[in-house]
């Protein structure tokens, strides 16, 4: 990772986010490239984008209108052959990820007994299994790096009792006992691996989503009174992902205005 301390201190830097069409994803994409990294923007979303898989299209951003710095890969996480495709594609000719985001997954809501195992194990394929598919197939390429790191967005419900979210918190919960474990098998690499559990974010998705009525009742329980953002969660992924976050490893950085204080 060659970093500029000044204006772009993820220059040099190749970056792979997951769940990056929307929401807290694509957030830390934009930021990302603005901030001078090369990003590779993985997402279901962009298939009908590209003409065949593992083909990136391109969107270029503000910082550079002639360079393209964010690449667009048609991916579902939840497919490992497609998964490996979408990594080599992000390494290119350099053999190297430096930086991987994983923010894929879901958040439904609803009352226990309308659960059957399949929905359940189908939620558990792509927030917990699009994590391991990912991080599996960017092993070789973070190896590589000379500081790489790796951030899994959870989520602040597994710190706190919220009813009609135990199969999504059980999922959320297994990402941090993940992260902390790849967290000493990669440390000899010197990778490291930190989680993000943010609070109920003000997302599209969420606004439009069954945890919509949840808003009114979670920025109440905040300490700062207004709803969060995707954008108020960039500066703490970026830092974990940063050179400043050398030593810091195996952790989780709570980002919910305060609803939960630990």
């Amino acid at each position: 990772m060659n970093t500029n301390p000044t204006t772009r201190p993820f220059a040099g830097t190749r970056a792979v986010v997951t769940g990056a069409a929307g929401g807290i994803g694509s957030a830390v994409t934009r930021a990302l490239a603005r901030h001078g990294a090369l990003v590779f923007a993985v997402d279901t979303a962009y298939a009908s984008a590209a003409a065949g898989a593992g083909e990136a299209s391109s969107a270029t951003t503000a910082n550079s209108p002639a360079r393209p710095r964010v690449h667009n890969l048609p991916c579902d996480v939840t497919d490992p052959a497609a998964v490996r495709e979408a990594m080599r594609v992000a390494a290119g000719d350099t053999d190297v990820i430096d930086v991987l985001i994983l923010a894929a997954g879901r958040f439904p809501n609803r009352p226990l007994e309308q659960w059957d195992l399949d929905q359940f194990e189908d939620l558990w394929r792509l927030n917990v299994g699009g994590v391991f598919t990912a991080v599996q197939a960017a092993l070789p390429y973070l190896r590589r790096s000379d500081a790489g790191r790796v951030v899994v967005i959870s989520s602040s419900a597994v710190h706190q009792a919220v009813p009609g979210f135990a199969p999504y918190a059980a999922t959320k919960a297994a990402l941090i006992g993940f992260a902390r474990a790849m967290a000493a098998e990669l440390s000899n690499d010197g990778v490291t691996v930190n989680a993000v559990t943010p609070g109920l974010t003000a997302t599209h998705a969420a606004l439009s989503g069954d945890v919509a009525p949840f808003f009114d009742a979670v920025v109440a329980s905040q300490l700062i009174k207004r709803p969060l953002t995707a954008d108020d969660l960039v500066d703490g992924v970026l830092y974990l992902c940063s050179p400043a976050a050398a030593m810091v490893t195996g952790q989780v950085l709570n980002i919910d205005g305060g609803a939960v204080t630990y």
